[in-house]
């Protein structure tokens, strides 16, 4: 039985009837990754999002077979009640102590004119409370695509973006790494206003060193906000592109091995801290990641990629991996894929106006700081 379905077995026999308006929905215990949320009460009406395992949205009213719910954009969905359950109050502050924590290449974002979005904000605003972002395309040395996506998630959400592109040149195809993150849920450490990259070349013609990372990675420090208001645990989590190399995987794990760098880098920007994730595209199956580095890659499942026709294929180059496997026991399950695509009107519309992959997630239990 999930830890979080433990608590709300237990606690629903001890609560006693609350105001509706208080109460939450939450999907089953029967249920593997999400239920769909509906536009109206019926089975056959648009899809308007989707309400995952641990998530919680407010409860507006009861009618025969479905629940209405408050999305966070303050409009009405559906839920059937056949695939989830009404959380009373009291139970609203244990089910939030869980954070959901991704990665998602979101396919040149910033480039064309194409991104829809309203879909991806969506897609974020329900699925995720920080979300390591790759592949945020330069344009004329900004970075249209974040700042849009900043500004269509609004004010409940705040994010780190590098200050510099990799490689730091014009070039169209450098990037930057961001982390977004819903800010009652997460805040930036004490003395982490930015993200910190990686000491490494930058690829720019003045650039010096040995230049291992074609976009060496970017990682910050954060906090998870408890549902008091208090700091609970706290970890670095750092966003990371692999290089392509034309699929050459001898060349990307020549340059993916260099990882425990990284970390040591991490650990040093945090003395003593022990909770360090790299999560982002590292362009390898986890077979071949593993033969190259020997932190916990915490992923499981497979294939993140989408063909041009949408579909799913086989390559599983999303990974979440972990420093330190036994100081990270706030984890609460592996990280896996998402699978977005139903937010779309076909599997080809997502691939065109949202991505070529999808995010992974995972959750942590964000009770106490650790440390």
């Amino acid at each position: 039985m999930r830890f979080s379905q433990f608590i709300l077995n237990t606690l629903l026999l001890l609560a006693t009837s609350s105001a509706f308006a208080a109460d939450h929905v939450t999907p089953s215990d029967r249920v593997e990754t999400h239920v769909r949320i509906r536009a109206a009460p019926n089975a056959n009406s648009a899809i308007v999002g989707f309400l995952n395992i641990g998530e919680l949205r407010p409860l507006r009213t009861s009618i025969p077979n479905w629940y209405e719910i408050a999305l966070p954009t303050g409009a009405a969905g559906f839920v059937s009640k056949a695939w989830t359950q009404r959380v009373p109050e009291t139970l609203s502050a244990l089910t939030s102590a869980e954070l959901r924590l991704g990665a998602w290449n979101v396919r040149k974002l910033g480039h064309g004119t194409q991104k829809n979005f309203s879909l991806l904000t969506q897609a974020i605003e329900s699925n995720f409370d920080i979300l390591a972002v790759v592949e945020v395309m330069q344009k004329a040395g900004g970075r249209p695509g974040y700042d849009e996506l900043m500004s269509n998630l609004g004010s409940e959400w705040s994010g780190m973006v590098t200050a510099n592109p990799r490689p730091n040149t014009p070039s169209g195809s450098a990037e930057f790494y961001a982390i977004v993150y819903r800010i009652n849920r997460v805040r930036p450490c004490n003395g982490w206003p930015s993200l910190r990259v990686h000491t490494d070349s930058d690829g720019s013609n003045d650039g010096s060193g040995p230049d291992i990372f074609s976009r060496e990675p970017a990682f910050g420090c954060f906090i998870a906000i408890r549902s008091d208001g208090t700091g609970g645990t706290d970890f670095l989590l750092a966003a990371y592109h692999a290089r392509w190399a034309d699929g050459d995987i001898t060349d990307i794990q020549s340059e993916v091995a260099h990882l425990s760098a990284v970390f040591a880098s991490m650990s040093q920007a945090a003395s003593g801290e022990r909770d360090l994730f790299i999560a982002g595209d590292f362009n390898l199956r986890p077979t071949d990641l593993a033969a190259v580095v020997s932190q916990l890659d915490a992923t499981a499942g497979s294939g993140s990629t989408l063909n041009s026709a949408g579909d799913l294929t086989s390559n599983l180059y999303d990974h979440l991996v972990v420093f330190d496997a036994a100081a990270a026991s706030e984890l609460v399950q592996q990280a896996t894929v998402l699978d977005l695509r139903e937010l779309a009107s076909s599997n080809a519309e997502f691939f065109r106006t949202v991505s070529d992959h999808l995010p992974i997630v995972t959750r942590l239990r964000v009770l106490q700081d650790d440390d």
